[in-house]
């Protein structure tokens, strides 16, 4: 129970659910929970993909792969489109992750697997190809949930754990 969950802003009697909540972790010998957050929003990071036109190939379907920091993002993303071109590359896909290396390699890995040119951050389509910008982008978004969706299974199945756990020693 935390009270700023439960508290109402208007409520007659502000202080009583902290009451409450002091009163029920003394009856069942509970030890106080602390609350502050330590999250840092700059150090959320990011993964993306940018679309890369060749100029002296314009046949070639080439991807540029990203990660930063939320602080390093906008230098990272400025770092690239002086060394390429800002107006031959365009922003696709945008997310944050947990970690960008894992994830990059993640896409690298389904993209050598399809016979694509990976090199570095790029991704090169063959010549036959039928990908486009778009069946790319479905791709790496399945990729992402994949990836998410590992991560939320394994917090669930860590819950999970702890519940039995505490099931099974409240019982005893």
């Amino acid at each position: 129970m935390t009270t700023s969950a439960v508290e109402a802003p208007n409520s007659a009697y502000p202080d009583l659910e902290k009451r409450l909540e002091t009163y029920l972790r003394r009856v069942y010998c509970l030890k106080e929970i602390d609350t502050t957050n330590g999250y840092d929003p700059h150090e959320v990071e990011y993964f993306g993909v940018l679309s890369l036109n060749d100029v002296r190939a314009p046949r070639r379907k080439l991807w540029y792969m990203y990660y930063a920091t939320t602080d390093q993002l906008d230098k990272t993303v400025d770092q690239i489109h002086r060394k390429y071109g800002q107006k031959n590359m365009y922003d696709l896909f945008r997310k944050p992750v947990y970690t960008g290396v894992g994830m990059r390699s993640r896409v690298k890995n389904h993209f050598k697997g399809l016979k694509w040119h990976v090199k570095g951050n790029i991704l090169e389509a063959p010549p036959e190809s039928s990908y486009n910008d778009e069946k790319v982008i479905n791709t790496i978004t399945d990729l992402y949930q994949d990836e998410r969706r590992k991560y939320y299974d394994y917090l669930m199945s860590r819950s999970n754990y702890f519940k039995s756990y505490n099931f099974l020693h409240m019982n005893a």
